[in-house]
Parts: C-alpha cells; sequence; structure tokens
C-alpha cells in the first residue's frame, strides 16, 4: 500500500514541475464585448484576480502577459478553468494575425483534455498578451465562489507526456486485445461460458481505460455534461467520458461476479453465496443507471451522492468473489487455486481504487494504476490460463479414455443387440412356424368335430332306424303268430346290433382326439365309473339331450335320466372330497 502511494505521488509531482500557474492575471466582466472592443480597452479596465472572487456575469475575459525570455521561438499550451467553453486570442507573428482557439466541455477539439487551448506560438526575446474568454453562466446559480484560473506548459513537455500516455494505452490495449482473442479462441474450442464472462472483463475493462484516459473525447463528438459544486467550492463534472466509464465498471463487475459463478460453480459449492452475489451485482447495476439517468438528465447531480454507497457496494462485492475463490478452494475443487492467482491483483487494485475515489471525487483519476492493474491481469492470467488448460487437457484425455470406454462398451451393447435381434427373429419364425402348425391343428380339430358329429348322427340314425325296425316285426310277429323263440332271436340279433362295440371305439377313438385327456382325467377323478358311465359322460360332454342319448343307447329316456343322476353323484361326491 504504501508503494502505491508513493507512486501516486511522484506521478501527481511529475505533471505539475511541468506547468507554470499564472498568478498575476486581470478579468475583466462580459459585457458582450467582442474581440475588437477588447483590444481598445484600457488596461486599467481590467482588474486583478482575486482568489474567491463572486461570478455574477455570464462570462469573463481575462488578460494575462507570457514572456519568452529564450532566443528561439517557444510553443505552448495554455489551460483555463471553468472549463465550459472558453476561447483564447492570441496573436500568430508568421501569420500577423490574431487567431482563435476553443475548448471546454461544449466544444469538440481532437484533443483528450477539454480545457487545453494547443499550439500558441511565442516569438522570442518578447513578451505576448493573451486574452481568454471564460463562460461562466452554468456557475450563477451557485452559491458557493468558483475561482477562474489559468496555467501553460511547453508544448513539447505536453506532447511528451501525451506521447507516454498513448502508448502506455496502446501497450495496454494490445495486451488486453491479445488475451481477449486468445481467450475467445478456447472460448470456441472448449464452449466454457466462464470464459465468456472473461470476454466480457476484458472487453469492459478496455473500455474502462479508454475512458479513464479520456480518450472518448477524442473518438466521440457528441458533447454532454452535467456539474456539482461543494461547499467547499470545489467543482465535480460528468462528461462522455465518465458515462463510458461507469459503463465498462458495470460490465467488469458483471463479468467477474459472472465469471466467479460458473468458474468456481457456486451454484453447487455455494449456492447460498451464488445468490447473494448475484443480488449484490445487480443491486450496483441498479445504483449506476439511477444515478447516471439523474445526473446526465440535469435533474439531480448524484455522482458525488451515490458514488460512496457504489464504491462501499463494490468493495463488498469484490470482497465477496475473493471468499467464494477461498472457500472453494478449501473444498477441494482445484481450479479455485488458479482462479485466486488471477485475480488477487486485479480485485485488489479495484478495492484500492474504490478506497481511492470513496475519499477524491473528482477528474484526478491515477489512471496508471488502472492501466498496471491490466498487465499484472495479463501476467497473471497468462500463468493461470496455462495451468488451466493443462488441467482441461488432462480432463480432456480423462474424457476421451471414458469416451473410448463408453465406445467399446457401445460396440458391446450394439454386438448384443444385434445377437438379439437375430434372435428375435428366430423366435418369430418359431413363432410363425407354431402358429401354423397351430392352425393345421385347428383345422384338424374342427375336421375331427365335424367328423364326430357326422358320425354321432349315423350312429344316432341307425339306432332309431333299428328301434323302429324292432317294433315293426314285433308288431308284425303278433299279427302273424310267428313262434316265440324267431322274435326273440330276431330281437336279440337287434339288441346287439344297437350295442355294437366297434361303433363305441369308433366314436371313442374321434372323441379322444377332440378331447385327448377327457377319459385319463375322468378316470383320475372317479375310478369306479362303468364303462356304461363312461361313455355317458362323453356324451353329456358333447351336449347331447337325453332323447339322443336313449336313441344312442337304445334305452327309455328315463332310464337315461336315472342314469345321469347315479353319475352326479359320483361326481358330487368326488367334488366334495376335494
Amino acid at each position: 500500500m504504501r508503494f502505491l502511494i508513493l507512486i501516486i505521488l511522484f506521478f501527481t509531482i511529475s505533471i505539475s514541475l511541468f506547468a507554470q500557474r499564472i498568478e498575476n492575471f486581470e478579468v475583466l466582466p462580459d459585457e458582450n464585448y467582442t474581440f475588437s472592443q477588447i483590444k481598445t480597452i484600457h488596461k486599467k479596465d481590467f482588474l486583478p484576480h482575486k482568489k474567491n472572487m463572486p461570478l455574477k456575469k455570464e462570462a469573463y475575459w481575462v488578460r494575462f502577459v507570457v514572456k519568452n525570455e529564450t532566443p528561439y521561438s517557444q510553443n505552448i499550451c495554455v489551460f483555463a478553468f471553468p472549463i465550459f467553453h472558453n476561447s483564447l486570442f492570441y496573436y500568430n507573428y508568421e501569420k500577423k494575425k490574431w487567431l482563435q482557439v476553443k475548448s471546454g466541455l461544449e466544444v469538440y477539439t481532437g484533443h483528450r483534455r477539454n480545457n487545453i487551448h494547443y499550439g500558441i506560438i511565442l516569438k522570442n526575446n518578447t513578451q505576448d498578451t493573451i486574452y481568454i474568454k471564460i463562460k461562466t453562466s452554468p456557475l450563477l446559480s451557485q452559491s458557493y465562489p468558483i475561482n477562474i484560473s489559468v496555467h501553460t506548459e511547453p508544448t513539447e513537455k505536453y506532447i511528451e507526456k501525451e506521447t507516454q500516455r498513448k502508448i502506455w494505452w496502446i501497450t495496454t490495449m494490445g495486451i488486453m486485445l491479445s488475451f481477449f482473442l486468445y481467450n475467445l479462441y478456447i472460448y470456441i474450442v472448449f464452449r466454457d461460458v466462464a470464459y465468456l464472462y472473461y470476454l466480457l472483463i476484458v472487453v469492459s475493462s478496455m473500455l474502462y481505460i479508454t475512458s479513464i484516459e479520456r480518450y472518448f473525447n477524442v473518438l466521440w463528438q457528441i458533447r454532454m455534461y452535467q456539474i456539482e459544486i461543494l461547499s467547499r467550492g470545489r467543482l465535480y463534472y460528468m462528461e462522455i467520458s465518465d458515462f463510458m466509464m461507469h459503463i465498462g465498471v458495470l460490465g467488469v463487475m458483471i463479468g467477474f461476479v459472472y465469471f466467479t459463478r460458473y468458474y468456481l460453480q457456486l451454484k453447487y459449492y455455494l449456492p447460498i453465496w451464488d445468490k447473494w452475489l448475484r443480488v449484490g451485482v445487480w443491486i450496483s447495476v441498479t445504483l449506476f443507471i439511477i444515478s447516471d439517468s439523474l445526473t446526465l438528465g440535469g435533474i439531480y447531480y448524484t455522482n458525488t451522492t451515490f458514488s460512496t454507497y457504489q464504491n462501499i457496494l463494490t468493495l463488498v462485492i469484490v470482497l465477496g468473489i475473493l471468499g467464494a475463490g477461498i472457500w472453494v478452494y478449501k473444498k477441494g475443487y482445484k481450479p479455485a487455486k488458479y482462479f485466486l492467482i488471477a485475480n488477487t491483483v486485479p480485485l485488489s487494485t479495484i478495492i484500492i481504487l474504490a478506497i481511492y475515489f470513496n475519499f477524491n471525487h473528482g477528474d484526478t483519476n491515477p489512471s496508471f494504476i488502472s492501466n498496471l492493474a491490466i498487465i499484472f491481469q495479463a501476467l497473471a492470467f497468462a500463468i493461470a490460463l496455462v495451468a488451466r488448460v493443462n488441467l482441461l487437457k488432462e480432463e480432456l484425455k480423462q474424457k476421451q479414455l471414458e469416451a473410448q470406454t463408453l465406445q467399446n462398451e457401445n460396440e458391446k451393447i450394439a454386438s448384443r443387440n444385434q445377437f438379439i435381434a437375430l434372435e428375435n427373429e428366430y423366435i418369430l419364425a418359431e413363432i410363425a412356424l407354431k402358429q401354423h402348425e397351430k392352425q393345421e391343428l385347428q383345422e384338424k380339430l374342427e375336421a375331427n368335430q365335424r367328423e364326430l358329429a357326422s358320425n354321432t348322427l349315423y350312429i344316432y340314425q341307425k339306432n332309431e332306424l333299428l328301434a323302429g325296425l324292432k317294433k315293426q316285426i314285433e308288431r308284425l310277429s303278433i299279427e302273424n303268430n310267428q313262434p316265440k323263440e324267431v322274435i326273440r332271436e330276431i330281437k336279440s340279433t337287434f339288441q346287439n346290433d344297437l350295442h355294437l362295440e366297434a361303433d363305441w371305439e369308433k366314436f371313442k377313438i374321434h372323441f379322444e382326439q377332440v378331447n385327448p385327456t377327457f377319459f385319463q382325467e375322468l378316470s383320475q377323478k372317479c375310478p369306479d365309473l362303468t364303462p356304461y358311465e363312461i361313455r355317458l359322460s362323453a356324451y353329456l360332454h358333447l351336449n347331447m339331450s337325453t332323447k339322443e342319448i336313449a336313441n344312442l343307447l337304445n334305452i327309455n329316456p328315463e332310464s337315461v335320466y336315472k342314469a345321469k343322476t347315479r353319475l352326479n353323484k359320483k361326481l358330487g361326491k368326488i367334488g366334495e372330497n376335494t
């Protein structure tokens, strides 16, 4: 900290050595004078300038004498304050006429500084009178006195300082641009969101450096400003460079917070910390928007009012980022070490600047500290990014090994799937064959059922015919008085024909083809069934009526009914036992 303070003091003293403050100058309130009239006004009408002199006119004329006692011509720059709209008049010996040079917040001069009158040539061994018309109308509503001041500086010294500053700025921007391109390439390769927010940090840092160096006064011709005067009579103003600087600060803050979130995976490791960092950065964004809107809108100058809160909030956010890095590192997350290495210097610089601006609300910004911070950041990230890239390469190799393992597993699974597909085709072919066989069996079953029904009908019709013939023979025997022995023999023939075992066996064969397990299951359930009852069970299974069964068995329907009753009792007892 002491080293940085010594650098700031040295930088401030080195600037003051080149500048020469004009103490003895004269002032004349403006009454809409032209410069021709001013030249004719007597010297005594100009009054010696006094400190804390009240400004009651919209403009004042300043008159002072510059001596060049050297044997060579001298080129000087003149700086006048206040810096709203100033017109400087000096005599040019080469052109032999008076020339006018303008400067101020309302004028585009093409120079970095707003209050410079550039390129005034003084002849050797002479003294020249210089006039400046200084606009003071924006200060009339202020109750605090503002001092008019003028100082000069050799143009060579000014150009030398500006050249050094420009080289310093270009060097810094070159380093940042190289890191932007390098990290853009890394983002394109890895698609890591953290690198995307680091690119935002780089661009915002470039914007901040450009604005704090006041180069937007050169790049942008738009003129706008807002002023404030504090009780100690100090003038503060906000212009386009200050506005762009705020945008740069916002970009850096948003980039750092979201870079931290994705780089350290705070959503996973520190979810509450992650939430508060997001809330803090968007509160900061809201304060900046309100502040700049009120200031540039001319409603209220908030730059000094809000700056304290903004700087405190910035300090809290930065400490939160560093704390998150330390906490995640303690949890064993390896990239957190590179994060701390890369961000300690720039974030510490932000803390120093936040403290500095909290006590110094003005346009004297130690821009070289920001440039040094950018260079340190470049060096730190050069080391940290190499380490991170190596880590990513290791992770990439690990991922490649995992991918190769997964690929091998996928190939095994693909081979297994191919085998299963072939097996499924075989199974489908088997199913198709079984279905074909089942269809053939179904057709055979239907044919057997048709044949069984046909045979049963044939037996039924045959038995009916035999029964009818039997009755006819009985009737004829009675009518013709045939011997009983002949009649008995004919009856026996018919009776045997009605009970031909061949018909039953044929019926049984067809029945078993349709119902292959019927007789086996029936015997298992009721092994004491008579052949007659087994035959009756088969007829009942075919849902034949009592009359049809009586005709098949050549008995009375009542006998069939009694036989069914006995059969049901036997089967019922078996059901109760089971």
